[in-house]
């Protein structure tokens, strides 16, 4: 027996499609977007330069109203800012498209530890901390003691405790490194946070701005549509009366 073959994809003859006012590749109808039900900045922007009477007729698809939304975002932005950065050229970019910017700054910094780091983290963590002070205080107690009181002119570091100041500067020549390599990544780690911060916040600042624009936009074109209800709610009435009055 023989297997049954797919059915074909059925396709859209040419003459089903329309071409996109922006950039003219063939769409079929439900995918492009009408220009006159864009906020007015945004079919402002995109009709720059175009025949009047543009954003009446006008029909785009999603590709040119992302291109579109991005490149009004960067005039506005260096409006407001004057020369963009790389890094607010990236975040009008995501903004535009809608795109995350939250990562796990703790995650990722931990993955590219390093074991030596780890240790530098480790030896920061106890050299900063009472227990090592108190330790540390009674070592240098005991040491004393054993070498004046116990053993007399026995003692293994008799005063001035040559040896002891020996171990106390290696211990400083190697402690002072360690903790300063250790400061060094928690610096590196604030800076990354202070730059994801700043970007979350711009992009907020970017969205907030955006959201407000849809809003007046959406309470434009419902106020318009609310006058329109009621003119035809007042033709109605007129008629309604006109009739009763001539069949009275």
């Amino acid at each position: 027996m023989h297997e049954p073959q797919p059915e074909p994809e059925k396709k859209h003859p040419v003459s089903d499609r329309l071409a996109c006012s922006a950039c003219g590749a063939l769409y079929r109808a439900r995918q492009l977007l009408r220009v006159v039900n864009f906020r007015s900045g945004l079919a402002a922007f995109l009709a720059k330069g175009r025949a009047d009477g543009w954003i009446e007729t006008a029909r785009v698809c999603r590709n040119c109203l992302s291109r579109g939304r991005h490149d009004l975002l960067v005039e506005q932005l260096e409006h407001e800012r004057g020369q963009l950065s790389v890094v607010e050229r990236e975040i009008a970019s995501k903004a535009a498209h809608h795109l995350t910017l939250a990562e796990d700054i703790e995650r990722d910094f931990e993955q590219s530890t390093t074991r030596g780091q780890r240790l530098a983290d480790r030896v920061s963590e106890v050299g900063g901390s009472w227990g090592f002070v108190s330790g540390f205080l009674a070592t240098i107690v005991l040491w004393v003691l054993l070498n004046v009181i116990v053993f007399h002119d026995r003692g293994f570091d008799p005063y001035p405790f040559i040896l002891l100041n020996l171990l106390l500067s290696c211990l400083a020549a190697v402690q002072a490194p360690i903790i300063m390599m250790a400061q060094n990544r928690m610096s590196q780690r604030d800076r990354r946070q202070a730059d994801q911060d700043f970007r979350i916040n711009l992009k907020a600042e970017i969205e907030i701005a955006t959201l407000h624009e849809k809003v007046d936009h959406l309470l434009h074109a419902q106020w318009n549509r609310m006058v329109e209800l009621q003119q035809l709610q007042l033709d109605i009435l007129q008629e309604l009366a006109r009739r009763r009055g001539d069949h009275g």
